[in-house]
């Protein structure tokens, strides 16, 4: 009778060890249902993960100071420009000639 005792409550324990086992499972398996659920959610309404923000952040940065070193760069390479030169002035009889020949067009 002992020995019947003994493996009933043996039986049972493994039982309950299985049943703990499964809702383990079943909590990770629901967390990670309603995990993909908040992401397509996100998704749908627009919104970036915070990683994803990050991560952008930084190429952004980063290519602003390659910009910046390279708009220096560019800035030392050009001459300085020089006075322009002077302009000619036009005699007045041919700014005459050009006006009257744009009256009679």
């Amino acid at each position: 009778m002992r020995r019947r005792q003994a493996d009933m409550f043996s039986d049972l324990a493994k039982m309950a060890n299985g049943a703990a086992s499964a809702l383990g499972d079943l909590r990770s398996e629901v967390q990670t249902v309603m995990t993909a659920r908040q992401e397509r959610g996100q998704a749908a309404a627009g919104m970036v993960l915070r990683e994803d923000f990050d991560a952008a952040l930084a190429r952004i940065e980063a290519l602003a100071g390659r910009v910046a070193m390279l708009e220096a760069q560019l800035a030392a390479q050009q001459p300085k420009p020089s006075k322009p030169p002077a302009k000619k002035s036009r005699p007045a009889k041919a700014a005459a000639t050009r006006r009257k020949k744009a009256d009679s067009a």
